[in-house]
């Protein structure tokens, strides 16, 4: 049986766990490898994020944006580009990735199958995330809509780790 968590602590841990990553990303770091196992919980209920074995600069010495073009991370996390091995902005695939954590404790499930990748691919380009049946009508709409902004398919449309923490769901965990 898959346990979802209650969406006021999604939230709170969720806020934690996108100021964590916005700082990395502030410092010019991306992760590449945000998922559930590598979130820890305190003993005080505080969210820390572990294995840094996949991050990376995002800049080089002059300042200028590198792309990352090594596939990296899980599969059942890693957004549609780096799946189809493009080049991709590290950064935005961390907010991809939080997505999925975010889908994950929303609904106790992941929100793509990742038994065939080919599959999964075509599912996230063409699909929005669909929710379980028993969850869609629980989640607020607020909290509906990062979810498909967070998980959106056009890395140009995706939101950013500040958007995500911008985004009036995110304000109640404050």
């Amino acid at each position: 049986r898959h346990h979802n968590l209650p969406e006021d602590q999604a939230r709170r841990y969720f806020y934690q766990l996108v100021t964590a990553v916005q700082y990395l990303h502030a410092l010019q770091i991306a992760h590449r490898d945000l998922k559930c196992d590598n979130i820890l919980l305190t003993q005080d209920d505080k969210v820390k994020l572990t294995d840094f074995g996949f991050s990376r600069r995002c800049v080089d010495t002059a300042g200028k944006r590198i792309l990352s073009k090594t596939y990296c991370g899980s599969a059942a996390y890693a957004a549609p580009e780096v799946l189809q091995g493009v080049p991709y902005n590290p950064k935005m695939y961390d907010v991809w990735s939080l997505g999925c954590i975010l889908f994950i404790m929303l609904t106790g499930t992941m929100p793509f199958d990742d038994s065939n990748i080919k599959k999964m691919v075509k599912t996230q380009l063409h699909k929005r995330v669909r929710l379980p049946a028993g969850i869609a009508f629980i989640l607020t709409k607020e909290c509906e809509e990062l979810l498909h902004h967070i998980l959106q398919p056009d890395v140009t449309k995706r939101a950013t780790v500040d958007q995500v923490l911008r985004h009036s769901w995110l304000q109640g965990a404050i």
